[in-house]
């Protein structure tokens, strides 16, 4: 689809819209309805503009109850303002918790929706500093967080042997995903960060625009998951005898806990995680109560 930008055509990405719909909270078949109806309508349109475009989804948007429609005129007024001031932050979301809980999967929805052009994993980072960092200097580095502690441990030394393996890991790699997320940030650009190696609490500093959100499954669910990951996930690097598994996920559970405490701490949003959809809609929540307080504070400074 192309629309008409300052008198000249451009290629329109379809997904901006459907993201928006989606955080508005329409589910995916009615986000389709009304894409493909528009879609129709502006294909026998002279010349259309973005505001043509958004005028026929607001027509589309009519049956729906008032709070939808209002949430789309929020996220649409959020992005009006970005574009005319440096003021308005970028939403970059931060999902974290220990491995196996579920992170990765929504990191992914999640990328949709907010048609986030930057996504940083901090296992990806983990493995790009492996390639700079050899294994017998680091060998912290060259195994999964939970196993961390047999190499090096930091941290105060009243902490899970496990604890401070990870935070070992984390001293590494965490000074790097700051570092990015900074330079996504000073882009202006929409992101989305995932990992374990994110000490909570410590990227929201960087912007009122960083929603950090513990992902929190309960133990059973927890374990469940770990358990299966080298099913589930196709992981080749996952052991698959059950006894050390369970031994790993006893490691992984309370690296989980260590990092509730930290997010309860610092007053993070922590959403349980009982099935995706649900855990994601209550990310979405979360991403729109946060545009909504960005655009009402920056009304209250215009005035």
């Amino acid at each position: 689809m192309r629309l008409r930008f300052r008198g000249v055509d451009s290629p329109f990405p379809l997904s901006v819209i459907r993201g928006r719909l989606r955080l508005s909270g329409l589910p995916d078949i009615q986000v389709s309805d009304i894409v493909q109806d528009v879609v129709s309508k502006l294909s026998s349109t002279v010349n259309p503009t973005e505001e043509t475009l958004l005028n026929l989804v607001r027509n589309s948007l009519e049956s729906c109850n008032n709070s939808i429609r209002d949430t789309f005129e929020t996220l649409t007024k959020y992005e009006e303002m970005r574009r005319v001031s440096h003021e308005m932050p970028p939403i970059i979301v931060v999902l974290e918790g220990a491995s196996a809980n579920g992170k990765s999967i929504i990191a992914l929805e999640l990328v949709h929706d907010l048609v986030a052009t930057r996504f940083i994993s901090s296992d990806t980072v983990r493995q790009v500093l492996r390639s700079t960092l050899n294994e017998e200097e680091y060998p912290e580095l060259y195994c999964h967080t939970y196993q961390a502690h047999l190499h090096r441990q930091t941290g105060p030394e009243d902490l899970d042997p496990v604890v401070r393996g990870y935070l070992a890991q984390c001293e590494i790699i965490t000074p790097q995903i700051t570092n990015m997320t900074e330079r996504i940030l000073s882009e202006g650009a929409s992101g989305v960060v995932e990992g374990v190696h994110i000490i909570p609490g410590e990227l929201q500093k960087l912007s009122p625009g960083v929603i950090e959100v513990l992902i929190h499954p309960n133990d059973e669910t927890h374990k469940t998951m770990f358990l299966n990951k080298h099913i589930t996930g196709k992981l080749r690097t996952v052991s698959e005898d059950i006894e050390t598994r369970e031994r790993e996920y006893e490691g992984t559970r309370a690296i989980q806990r260590y990092m509730m405490k930290l997010s309860q701490d610092a007053n993070l949003s922590i959403v349980e995680m009982n099935n995706f959809d649900e855990a994601t809609t209550a990310i979405s929540k979360i991403i729109v109560a946060t545009i909504r307080k960005l655009v009402a504070e920056y009304e209250g400074a215009s005035k």
